[in-house]
């Protein structure tokens, strides 16, 4: 039992470890397009500020997609055989669920 447990949190910890630089990117760009810090720097008419929002938005991948990231790690971490296809598998499972709660939800 002690195995499959560590197993499983080796899984979810796959995803984790995008976190710190996900964090460290937004924290960045959050910094350097903040006009209090930057000035006029800042603006978002620069060359400096459209670089920093650009990353910015980029940095938020992570967080945005954070259930697809799970969804797709946790097969591969879990899986002994054919983790590629339990992945896939995985994936178009949740990609139908969202859109089934979606046309549900907006119906």
């Amino acid at each position: 039992m002690m195995k499959a447990i560590q197993r499983f949190g080796g899984a979810m910890f796959v995803p984790v470890m995008l976190f710190t630089f996900a964090g460290v990117v937004i924290g960045l760009g959050t910094l350097f397009t903040t006009s209090s810090l930057m000035g006029p720097l800042a603006a978002e008419s620069s060359a400096w500020g459209q670089f920093w929002r650009v990353l910015l938005a980029g940095g938020w991948t992570v967080f945005n997609q954070l259930p697809l990231l799970f969804a797709a790690s946790l097969p591969i971490g879990l899986a002994r055989k054919q983790a590629s296809r339990c992945c896939m598998e995985t994936l178009v499972g949740y990609l139908s669920f969202n859109y089934f709660v979606g046309a549900i939800l907006g119906a």
